[in-house]
């Protein structure tokens, strides 16, 4: 039989499977239809009960501005003791249950001390905010605020609402009834709840009395988490909000009450939407399984006699992904297979050609080539490597492959470490070098370029890699740079090499560093020694000078040889490493002198012009002006000595 009449009868069983599948997506609308009922139905809630905390608001606030504009409490000294009195009476006269007020407390504005207390209850203890919640509290607004048993523990709640004056804050305190007759309202019959949120984000319910704060350090409560990421993040409020508690799922919908800075949040157990649907559902399913039963034994003979010729396919796939290059398909037949095997087979010779052929390339070159596959996280490099390199990875996989194991030079690893990380993430290399310690114990530049392939969809499949060996070219651009930076004679910055690291020092005191100074250092008579004895004498003492500044200077600054006799001395942190006491060791070091090669000992005297810099309005050129200046000074009035220019 042809493989197409196989997979005509595979098509008949797909047809009938898009009939289950039908059953199922009908029995699957029936849950979204209820779902969504369900999801109206605790959206309604919450809308009307934000409507219903929003009239409350305002009737609560308009009550506490007629206690506010009572003249004794707005108005009495806060020391007279009569007056007070007074004040307190006129408060207690409020309380009862037909205002609801059951609480009036004055707090000084300046101070925060409690002022008056009327209550009913004088044993009824409350939880006054404190002094972060008394400043974000606004007039016309109503919070929530908790009441302490005799413990000191919170028991209850109470409802608050503030008048501010100029020096005093009136809080008139109210019967949480409404708010508990709005929660309890909200508990419909599947097991549903309404969480109500004040504006200095208090939560209450029928199982909560806090704050925000609170449930965060209990790291607990997901369902009043689900409420504050709404009230934080705009764009979930008015949306149902999906999460599990434990294994059971939850809706929450959140919205904020109009007119004032409540929120108000039903929640609900989600399946419990899909009670009205369910036995319908069931029927549905269970029709669905006797149909599936018999197809599913038709799809099993089916498969069984479209994979056995495939099978063949895998296995010499297995075979050949093993190293065994000449096992090919048997091919039977001619038919759609015989056609299928016939073609794989030229295409195995094909592919076993051309990798023999890379292979030989590879090997023929100098460069090492690597191979970073990115799904098996394996890393191959080619064989040469072990010509160039001593370590053996345990396994091909990255983090022991030579990129993580192999010795990086000190200086380079810090970039090495970043780069790495760029090309992981698919940055190609078009010449990056760095110091890898070969197999002979000696750091070489190596350059690595790279290309990334990616799939279809943009993924990272695999990075190809060359690791060249540029030591020798690495080390004579090196050698060009040393020539061009520093003095052929003494080996310190030459005069261009100066001025560029001025410069930063200049940056660097723009961004806020220290200061530092420059010394500007002239041998004094330096003719003589080349006059007197030879220019290799005269050679001698310039050396000696600079190696003298250089032992002095070399842990908080540099020398470099300006032209001629003349060199230029920088000092970093001059507040710290001060320039007259450099400027004295100097003198006194070149004082001591030193045996030239004519046998006599040689005394050195320079006169020193130091330049203190700040801050960064100066040019290097003016800086070092200013110095020269100074050390001219020195050398009219007598030579052998250091002078200071300041601001």
């Amino acid at each position: 039989m042809k493989i197409r009449t196989l997979f005509m009868f595979s098509l008949i069983f797909f047809s009938i499977s898009s009939i289950i599948t039908y059953a199922f997506y009908c029995s699957g609308t029936m849950n979204s239809i209820a779902e969504k009922q369900y999801e109206r139905l605790y959206s309604d809630i919450a809308v009307n009960e934000g409507k219903n905390i929003s009239e409350y608001v305002k009737s609560v606030a308009s009550s506490a501005s007629v206690v506010a504009r009572d003249e004794k409490l707005r108005n009495y000294a806060f020391y007279e003791t009569e007056e007070k009195n007074d004040a307190f009476n006129s408060a207690m006269n409020y309380l009862s249950p037909q205002t609801g007020i059951i609480r009036i407390v004055v707090i000084e504005k300046s101070s925060g001390v409690v002022s008056i207390s009327a209550s009913n209850d004088a044993h009824l203890a409350y939880k006054l905010f404190d002094k972060d919640m008394m400043s974000k509290i606004t007039e016309g607004e109503a919070y929530i605020s908790t009441v302490l048993d005799s413990s000191n523990r919170e028991s209850g709640y109470e409802i608050v609402s503030p008048s501010i004056l100029d020096d005093r804050i009136i809080l008139v305190y109210f019967s949480n009834t409404y708010i508990d007759g709005i929660i309890k309202a909200g508990s419909f019959p599947t097991n549903g709840r309404v969480v109500l949120v004040d504006g200095l984000h208090h939560i209450v319910d029928t199982a909560y009395v806090g704050t925000m704060e609170e449930i965060s350090a209990k790291n607990g409560y997901v369902q009043y988490n689900m409420v504050c990421n709404a009230i934080n993040d705009v764009s979930l409020l008015n949306n149902s909000i999906h999460f599990e508690i434990g294994k059971n799922p939850q809706i929450a919908y959140t919205v904020k009450a109009p007119g004032c800075g409540w929120y108000v949040a039903a929640m609900a157990e989600a399946d419990k939407a899909y009670g009205f649907s369910s036995v319908a559902s069931s029927h549905v399913v269970g029709l669905v399984i006797a149909l599936s039963a018999l197809f599913i034994v038709i799809y099993i003979i089916a498969v069984v006699l479209i994979t056995k010729p495939l099978s063949k396919i895998e296995e010499t796939l297995v075979k050949i992904n093993r190293g065994d290059h000449d096992s090919r398909i048997e091919v039977a037949g001619k038919n759609e297979y015989g056609d299928i095997a016939a073609s794989f087979n030229t295409l195995i010779e094909n592919l076993v050609v051309s990798e023999r052929r890379y292979r030989t390339i590879v090997e023929l070159s100098d460069d090492i080539v690597f191979d970073w596959n990115m799904k098996t996280n394996n890393v191959v490099f080619s064989n040469n490597f072990n010509k160039k390199f001593s370590y053996r990875p345990p396994s091909d996989h990255f983090s022991d492959s030579f990129f993580i194991k192999g010795r990086v030079h000190p200086e380079d690893n810090e970039r090495y470490r970043k780069d790495l990380t760029m090309l992981e993430r698919g940055e190609e290399f078009k010449d990056k070098t760095y110091r890898w310690k070969n197999i002979y114990g000696d750091y070489i530049w190596m350059s690595m370029k790279t290309s990334t392939i990616r799939d279809n969809e943009g993924n990272i499949v695999k990075i190809i890699g060359v690791l060249s060996d540029v030591d020798r070219a690495k080390r004579g651009e090196m050698q060009l740079i040393q020539r061009a930076s520093y003095d052929a004679l003494t080996g310190v910055y030459n005069r261009e090499s100066i001025e560029n690291v001025i410069n930063e020092e200049i940056r660097k005191v723009a961004g806020g560093n220290d200061g530092f100074a420059i010394l500007f250092v002239d041998i004094d008579d330096f003719k003589n020694y080349n006059d007197n004895y030879s220019h290799a004498t005269g050679d001698q003492v310039l050396k000696f000078v600079t190696d003298s500044i250089g032992e002095i200077t070399e842990d908080f600054g540099f020398t470099g040889r300006y032209g001629g006799d003349e060199f230029i001395v920088c000092i970093r942190n001059s507040s710290t490493n001060i320039p007259e006491n450099v400027a004295k060791d100097i003198l006194s070091k070149l004082k001591a002198g030193f045996m030239c090669d004519m046998d006599d000992h040689l005394s050195v005297s320079v006169s020193i012009g130091i330049y203190n810099v700040n801050n960064a309005d100066k040019t290097v050129e003016e800086i070092i002006s200013i110095a020269d200046e100074a050390m001219y000074r020195i050398k009219k009035n007598g030579k052998a000595s250091f002078g200071m220019v300041t601001e």
